[in-house]
C-alpha cells in the first residue's frame, strides 16, 4: 500500500512538473512556431519534465485535496508560459522593427512566410528574425531558459505561484521594454528613410522633369539595402545585449509570480 501511494504521489508530482514545462515549450521562441510538429513539442516537454522531476522530488508536498491539485495545474502551466513568452517578446520586437523599417525603405510591399511562425511578415522582418534566431542560439539563451525553468522551482514551488496585481504591472513593464527595443532596432531605417525621402523631394524640386516614381523607388530600395548592411553590427549587438539580459528578466518575472502580496 505504501509503495502504491509513493508511486501515485510521484506520478502526480511528475504531471505537476510537466504542466510548467509544457507552458514553457509552447511559448518559447522557435518551439512555439507551427513549423515544429506537436509530437516533437510533446516529446521535448516529457523529456524535460523527466529530467527536472528528481530536482523537485522531496522538496514539495502535494495538496491534500485532488481538486486543489487539478486547479494548481493551470497555474503551473501559466508560470511556464510567462517564462517562455518573455523570450518570445524579443522576436516579436524584431518583427515589429521589420514592419516599421520595411515600410519606410520600400520593403513593405513584399511579404514572405516567416519560417519561425508561418505568418506573413515583411521581407526585412524575416531576415532580421533569422539573425535574431542565430543570436538566440549563439548567446545560449535557449540554455538559459532551461536553467531558469529548473531554478523556478526554488523561487516558485509547485502550487505556490500567484498571478496578482504586482505580476501584471511588472509584465506591462516587460512589454514596454520590448516595444522600445523594436523602435530602437528600426531607428536606423526610420531616420535613413526620412533622409532619403527628403533627398528625393529636393531632387524633384530641382529637376521637375524627372520621373520621381520610376527613379525614386529603386533609389529607396538601394538605400534600404545599404542601411541593412551598415546596421547589421548594430542589430547583432542590441540583440546580444537583450538576450544576455534575459536571465535577469526571467528572475524578475519569477519573483513577481512568487510574491503572495498585492
Amino acid at each position: 500500500m505504501n509503495l502504491f501511494h509513493l508511486r501515485t504521489e510521484t506520478l502526480l508530482l511528475y504531471v505537476w512538473v510537466l504542466a510548467r514545462v509544457s507552458g514553457l515549450v509552447v511559448s518559447m521562441p522557435v518551439l512555439s512556431g507551427k513549423a515544429v510538429p506537436v509530437r516533437i513539442k510533446a516529446l521535448i516537454a516529457v523529456a524535460l519534465a523527466f529530467l527536472i522531476e528528481p530536482v523537485v522530488l522531496g522538496n514539495v508536498s502535494l495538496p491534500r485535496l485532488f481538486s486543489a491539485w487539478l486547479g494548481s495545474l493551470v497555474t503551473e502551466f501559466f508560470v511556464g508560459v510567462a517564462l517562455g513568452f518573455s523570450a518570445y517578446l524579443v522576436f516579436a520586437a524584431v518583427s515589429f522593427a521589420g514592419e516599421l523599417a520595411g515600410v519606410q525603405v520600400g520593403f513593405g510591399l513584399v511579404d514572405v512566410i516567416n519560417p519561425l511562425g508561418l505568418a506573413e511578415v515583411p521581407l526585412l522582418g524575416t531576415f532580421q528574425n533569422s539573425v535574431a534566431f542565430l543570436v538566440f542560439l549563439a548567446s545560449g539563451t535557449h540554455e538559459a531558459l532551461i536553467w531558469a525553468l529548473g531554478r523556478s522551482y526554488a523561487i516558485v514551488p509547485p502550487g505556490q505561484g500567484r498571478f496578482r496585481t504586482l505580476f501584471y504591472e511588472g509584465y506591462l513593464g516587460v512589454f514596454a521594454h520590448f516595444m522600445v527595443l523594436g523602435i530602437t532596432l528600426a531607428a536606423p531605417f526610420l531616420v535613413g528613410g526620412i533622409v532619403l525621402n527628403l533627398a528625393m523631394g529636393f531632387l524633384s524640386r530641382m529637376m521637375p522633369q524627372m520621373n520621381l516614381i520610376s527613379v525614386g523607388f529603386p533609389v529607396l530600395v538601394l538605400g534600404g539595402l545599404g542601411l541593412l548592411i551598415l546596421s547589421l553590427p548594430f542589430l547583432g549587438s542590441v540583440l546580444e545585449d537583450s538576450f544576455f539580459r534575459m536571465d535577469e528578466t526571467l528572475g524578475g518575472i519569477l519573483r513577481l509570480v512568487g510574491q503572495h502580496g498585492g
